[in-house]
């Protein structure tokens, strides 16, 4: 329905002769005052309509106008009453436009999203008026769900009157507003681009965005911005991609350009803005720019622990901290970067500290470990083995290590489709148990993890080496 009203703005103009150019701003005028009666609720609107009707009661454009201002007014029962009076009327048998409006009316008053109503006004429309675009896209749009072929054929037949329309993009819209982004990026790469609007490409490029498709995105942008240079959405566009692509320089750039073209710079622009900052390591700036995003939208949380990151990088730890922890407690999903953010600066702390209290620290790192195990299961290996470094490397507790390469090989053994890393860390937590035991004289079992490892890494040298002599304790 969205979809559909938004369509609605700046459609039904048609290419007009001097003289009726002149026509239309006088009916236009005409409506100016009708237009501030129906938003005050005055009742003086339905005397000025009558007066009007009256002057431009053979004006098929003036009198659909009319029906098109009380349908902006929500008033659908009068826009009804405006289009039913035209197709009743001799003089308007090929006035496809009032079709149009009863099309539009159907659509406002459907019930449970009933599209058929509106596709038989769309389709009458174009029956009557064989050459109004509207019409075709119209129908088009009503169909896009319940006869996603007949929307694209009856485009393709608007492309045999009009051979320069891009239908492409056309249907390619139409995928956009249903979210239906991947075909929408297959249309759009059909047609000819030379001939795409600013919109177009924009919304190309925003298709390959919410694929996670960044680069395609940003190559898009760029095209878009080779012709419509600085246009705001395909700037935005462009900075957003350019960050995820990690190209944090161009990113900066483009948001000069961003924040000298728009008025309304949104909460997003500000993170994406930060986010770039940070990457180039301007580090008060992005904190600025970062917390106008937390003014502008404060549900979103994530340019905080983004903060939390500036601040390290200006070396202020207990800021840094702050921001981390006040993150974490807030945010419902935190990201993997989150948790080591937040392991990072207690660890950084450790290493600055003297005697119990480095140990404090660093268990208050491998906490952070410990927390993102239980709160993220699926990547629990990665986080044992992140807080296994810190016992090995700081703590140097050779019994913490294994117990926790103990729960690694808890977590993944027996699993399917372990990612590579995961693969890695399995690996790593096998030979790990296979050298304890074969230090520790247990020959049988030392070969029972060295086997592990020759199952995930067939030319491992130190389990191999347990294999052949079981006895020998190879150097870790």
């Amino acid at each position: 329905m969205k979809t559909i009203k938004y369509l609605f703005a700046g459609m039904l103009m048609m290419a007009l002769s001097a003289p009726a150019m002149a026509q239309d701003v006088d009916y236009k005028t005409a409506l100016e005052p009708i237009q501030k009666a129906l938003e005050s609720n005055s009742p003086e609107a339905a005397e000025l309509a009558k007066k009007y009707q009256k002057t431009y009661k053979k004006d098929a454009k003036a009198m659909v106008a009319l029906g098109q201002t009380y349908f902006g007014d929500k008033k659908y029962d009068e826009a009804k009453a405006i289009g039913e009076a035209m197709i009743n009327n001799k003089k308007f048998a090929n006035c496809g436009d009032a079709y149009i409006l009863l099309g539009d009316v159907a659509v406002a008053q459907a019930q449970d999203g009933d599209a058929g109503p509106a596709a038989t006004l769309y389709e009458t429309a174009i029956s009557v008026d064989p050459k109004n675009k509207t019409a075709y896209e119209r129908y088009a749009t009503v169909n896009r769900n319940a006869a996603p072929e007949e929307a694209i054929r009856m485009l393709q037949e608007y492309k045999k009157i009009d051979p320069t329309y891009q239908v492409e993009a056309k249907i390619a819209d139409l995928y956009y507003n249903q979210n239906r982004f991947q075909d929408a990026i297959d249309w759009y790469k059909k047609g000819d681009a030379a001939n795409y609007s600013f919109t177009d490409f924009s919304k190309w490029a925003y298709s390959n965005f919410f694929r996670a498709k960044y680069n395609d995105a940003l190559a898009v942008a760029k095209q878009g911005l080779s012709k419509f240079n600085n246009n705001v959405d395909l700037t935005r566009a462009a900075l957003y991609s350019s960050v995820e692509t990690g190209d944090f320089a161009s990113a900066v750039n483009y948001g000069k350009v961003l924040f000298d073209s728009t008025k309304a710079p949104t909460a997003m622009d500000y993170s994406y803005l930060g986010s770039a900052q940070l990457g180039v390591k301007d580090y008060q700036n992005a904190i600025t720019s970062l917390n106008k995003a937390l003014e502008l939208e404060p549900k979103d949380l994530k340019p905080m622990g983004k903060i939390s990151q500036a601040y390290m990088g200006l070396g202020d730890e207990n800021k840094a901290l702050e921001y981390s922890q006040k993150y974490l407690e807030k945010e419902e999903n935190p990201g993997y970067s989150d948790y080591s953010n937040l392991a990072d600066i207690y660890t950084k702390k450790g290493d600055n500290a003297k005697g119990a209290e480095k140990a404090d620290w660093y268990n208050k790192a491998m906490g952070v470990w410990e927390l993102m195990a239980t709160k993220a299961p699926s990547i629990a290996d990665i986080a044992y083995y992140m807080e296994l470094q810190i016992a090995d490397n700081q703590l140097k507790d050779k019994s913490k290590v294994r117990e926790l390469y103990q729960k690694i090989i808890s977590t993944d053994e027996g699993k399917e489709n372990l990612s590579s890393n995961s693969k890695l860390i399995l690996t790593a937590a096998y030979l790990n148990e296979a050298i304890n035991y074969n230090n520790e004289k247990q020959p049988e079992k030392a070969k029972e993890f060295a086997e592990k490892v020759l199952k995930i890494d067939p030319n491992n040298a130190t389990a191999k080496q347990i294999m052949s002599f079981g006895q020998e304790a190879p150097a870790e």
